[in-house]
Formats: structure tokens, C-alpha cells, sequence
């Protein structure tokens, strides 16, 4: 009876440390961002403790389940046991076989829901009930990502229908305003909601109908006579995130051919770009997507390859400079020494150091004053050109207004002219002066010339109602919005 019982005791003792000797007593993940804050607590509020690297590898000690905090954040500390605090798990890479249900929750400071990989903060549902119907005969194929719940409607209130495993092949059929939501039919004709940030969609999201409630975009048309100028040219411009031709997936696989980074990006234009409120604050982990936590996959997709000096977000650019125009970008008098080459232009010099395959360009807020708009556009022309000849898609911005200035009627002028060229050439128009007209001054700060942003954080990738009131973040939101549809429309 006695060496019975040993046996039944060393039997448990091997049970409870199996999962040690098979080396899974423990979960890790790498950092993904290019530099990511450690906290003292899971919110963005908390105070920093430390600062984590790329391709730091770190163990998952817990995780936390509170609702509408800004997503699922970890517990973790490095493998040296160095440093140890809170972050955001949209800025780790797991395990292929990773299970979120595995980490232990703590310090929950509201009542738990369902465990799930969903992501905290989604809408709230109006009432429970199941998915509304949609038209047959439409629909994007994809799969998940991970172990998911299928909910009744577009949140992590709705009832949860079933559990769909990873990998599994799944249709989107509809999705929510924000798209941060899919309506999707699994396996066995069962509908229902998953969320974007656990999906891969094989297609662009924004084709698919919107059944459920969301979240508005940034306004884009003028909300009042004394806002916008009167001025049909300017009233006719079209919405503020393009769509995707045939010609950008064509740009984009010659650049392929050519040997561009399909996950880099540059970054062209004046004051406005060359800014570290622009794009900066995403690449260093500070990005609060809130209602639009759909981005997460191409801000992830463009923080894997690195650029010169940075990855694609906070990458000092070569052709952005304060107080440049068109022309300025052209000039190789104006090419950074030691780094261009000789008689190399900055655009040329900004291609052939990152190979991109997008670039986001924005110039013509200088040359109102200087430039007539038959030079302005033939600049316009050769930058489009050029970006094409080396395989890289140029996505066109349109400029801010400018109500203080003596050149503030050529604002419509100019635009108008980005309109006709982003036509000419078939590529996408990122209309971002359409996304200001509803904001406080148009979107713009004290100077009547830069975007705005809040003085008091200087958080521009915060893109709650609060931080969409500002010129800065509705730039970086919109940016992150004309990346995606590149990415999905033509990258695929």
C-alpha cells in the first residue's frame, strides 16, 4: 500500500511539472515596435519604469481584462529579469500556438466578461440581439488569426454564438462604420461578428457594406458657410481616403521586381511631414486607436522592416524639409551630403536609401506664395514620375487652408491641381484638407498654417473624440487610413 501511494504522489508531482519540462512553463514574446514604454500599471496614463527595444524577447507573467482601456495589455519582464512592467500586447509578436486564455488575469478593475481575444473598448451594443441580415452573393474571404469569439453583434457586450479556432478559413459579409468589426459567415452557414484585430481579410475591408453602428470617420465635407471658402472646386472634392487602381498594384509589383521593401514607406514634403508630430509617435508605440483598432495589422505590417535610421513611422526622412516647396524636393543642391550622391536629387536620395514602396507626399503649402501653379504642377508631374519609375506608389495629399495668408485663395487653386494630377496618373488622392474643414480653425494652430495638435501632451496619435479634435492627429489617422487601403488594395 505504501509504495502505491509513492507512486500516485510521484505521478502528480510529473503532472504538475510537465509543462516545465517540455519548456512551456512560461510564455514569450518579442517586441515589435521600435522602442516600446514599459509601465507601472496597463494604461497609457501610467507611469513610465523603462523602455524596451526591438526584437527584445521578454516573458508574459499576466495580463489584465479591463474594459475600454485602449486594448489587452501584458505584464512582462525581460529574460535577464532587468526590467518588468505593463504594455500593450499589439506591440508583441507570440507564438504561432499561443493561447491569450493561458496567461493568468490580474488586478482587474472591473467585473470580467468573457476571456477572449477581443479586444477591450468596443461599441456598445443597442440591444441584444442577433446580426442583422445582409444580401446574399457578397463577401471577402480571410481567416483568423487566433482563437476567437463569434458574437451576436459588433462588440464584446453581444453574446458569444460560438468559438472559431485560429486558422480557420471564415467570409466577411458586412462590417460596423469603423470597420473594427466584421460581420462573418463560418463554417456550417452560422453568422456572426469577429473583430478586425484578430482576422487577415483577403481584400479591402471599406467594399464590404456597413450593417452595424460605429464610430464616424473624420468629417469630410464643410459643415458651415464660414469654415471652407465658397468655392465649388473645393466643395467637389471627394472623400479623404482613396480608392485603390489596378495602376498602384502595378507600381507596386515593378517596385518589387526593382527590389523595394514592401513593408517601408518614405515620407515627402515640407514642415508639415518633416514635423515629429507626424507619423513619430505611432513608431514609438504611442498610437491609441480606440474606435479604429482595424489599423493595428499595417501599423504592425510597416514596424517590421526597418527604414535608414528608423522604422517607416519615425524614420528621418532625406526629402522633408521646413520651408520647402516642390521644387526644393527636385533640387539636388538641397540633397543631404555625404549621404546622396552626387547631383542625386532629395527624392532620388530618399528612394534609393529606403526602396520603399509607398510614399507619402505633401508639398505646396510654400509654394503659394513663390510658385505659379503651371511650374507647381510640372514639379508635381516629375515627382509623380519619378516616384513611378523606381516602383514606388505616390499617394498625393492635398495641402491645408491657409485663412491668414495673402495667398490664401490659391489654397483651392492647388488642390486642384493634386486633384488633376493624382488623376492624370491613376494613384491615390489622400484629401486630407477635407478631413480639417470640420475642426476647430479648420484644423490648424495659432500660426494659421500648421496643423494643430494638443500643447499640453503633444500626443498626436491618440485618436479618441478629444485627440480628433486637432489637425495633427487627424493627420496621423488619416495617414494610417490611406496606408491601409495601399496595403490591402494593392499590396495583397
Amino acid at each position: 500500500m505504501r509504495k502505491f501511494l509513492i507512486l500516485i504522489m510521484l505521478v502528480v508531482l510529473f503532472v504538475l511539472n510537465l509543462p516545465a519540462a517540455f519548456g512551456q512553463s512560461e510564455v514569450r514574446a518579442r517586441v515589435i515596435a521600435y522602442e516600446l514604454n514599459l509601465r507601472d500599471s496597463y494604461h497609457d496614463e501610467s507611469q513610465i519604469v523603462g523602455m524596451l527595444s526591438v526584437n527584445t524577447e521578454v516573458v508574459v507573467l499576466a495580463r489584465e481584462d479591463e474594459p475600454g482601456n485602449g486594448g489587452i495589455w501584458m505584464q512582462v519582464r525581460t529574460l535577464d529579469g532587468g526590467a518588468s512592467g505593463w504594455v500593450l500586447s499589439v506591440y508583441l509578436e507570440f507564438a504561432p500556438d499561443f493561447i491569450l486564455q493561458s496567461i493568468p488575469v490580474v488586478n482587474i478593475a472591473a467585473p470580467a466578461q468573457n476571456l477572449t481575444t477581443e479586444n477591450a473598448g468596443a461599441e456598445q451594443p443597442v440591444q441584444q440581439q442577433s446580426a442583422a441580415p445582409v444580401a446574399t452573393g457578397q463577401g471577402i474571404s480571410g481567416s483568423t488569426r487566433a482563437i476567437v469569439n463569434l458574437r451576436g453583434g459588433p462588440g464584446t457586450n453581444f453574446d458569444v454564438i460560438s468559438t472559431v479556432q485560429a486558422g480557420q478559413t471564415v467570409v466577411f459579409v458586412g462590417r460596423n462604420q469603423s470597420s473594427t468589426w466584421l460581420q462573418t459567415l463560418v463554417s456550417g452557414g452560422t453568422m456572426g461578428w469577429l473583430s478586425y484585430t484578430f482576422v487577415n481579410v483577403d481584400g479591402n475591408v471599406t467594399n464590404l457594406p456597413v450593417v452595424g453602428a460605429g464610430a464616424p470617420l473624420p468629417q469630410t465635407q464643410t459643415t458651415t458657410a464660414e469654415q471652407a471658402p465658397q468655392n465649388t472646386q473645393a466643395n467637389a472634392m471627394p472623400g479623404v481616403i482613396p480608392s485603390i487602381s489596378g495602376t498602384a498594384r502595378q507600381i507596386y509589383l515593378r517596385g518589387q521586381q526593382l527590389g523595394n521593401n514592401a513593408g517601408v514607406f518614405a515620407k515627402i514634403g515640407d514642415s508639415i511631414t518633416a514635423s515629429n508630430l507626424f507619423l513619430n509617435p505611432v513608431g514609438f508605440g504611442g498610437a491609441r486607436l480606440n474606435e479604429y483598432a482595424y489599423l493595428q495589422p499595417v501599423i504592425d505590417f510597416f514596424s517590421q522592416t526597418s527604414a535608414r535610421d528608423h522604422f517607416s513611422f519615425a524614420n528621418t526622412s532625406l526629402a522633408a524639409r521646413g520651408g520647402w516647396t516642390s521644387f526644393d524636393v527636385l533640387d539636388p543642391q538641397r540633397a543631404v551630403p555625404g549621404i546622396c550622391n552626387y547631383g542625386e536629387s532629395p527624392l532620388v536620395c530618399e528612394y534609393r536609401n529606403n526602396r520603399p514602396s509607398v510614399a507619402l507626399i505633401m508639398l505646396g503649402t510654400n509654394d503659394l506664395n513663390w510658385v505659379n501653379g503651371t511650374d507647381y504642377r510640372a514639379n508635381l508631374e516629375r515627382i509623380v514620375q519619378t516616384s513611378i519609375d523606381m516602383g514606388v506608389i505616390p499617394v498625393l495629399s492635398t495641402i491645408p487652408d491657409q485663412p491668414l495668408s495673402y495667398a490664401a485663395g490659391r489654397v483651392s487653386e492647388f488642390n486642384g491641381i493634386i486633384m488633376a494630377v493624382a488623376a492624370q496618373y491613376d494613384i491615390p488622392l489622400w484629401n486630407y484638407w477635407s478631413a480639417l474643414q470640420g475642426l476647430p480653425n479648420r484644423g490648424l494652430s495659432g500660426d494659421s498654417v500648421h496643423p494643430s495638435y494638443d500643447s499640453s501632451t503633444a500626443e498626436t496619435a491618440i485618436f479618441d473624440a478629444n485627440g480628433l479634435r486637432f489637425g495633427y492627429n487627424v493627420r496621423n489617422l488619416t495617414a494610417l487610413m490611406v496606408l491601409d487601403a495601399v496595403w490591402r488594395g494593392a499590396m495583397y
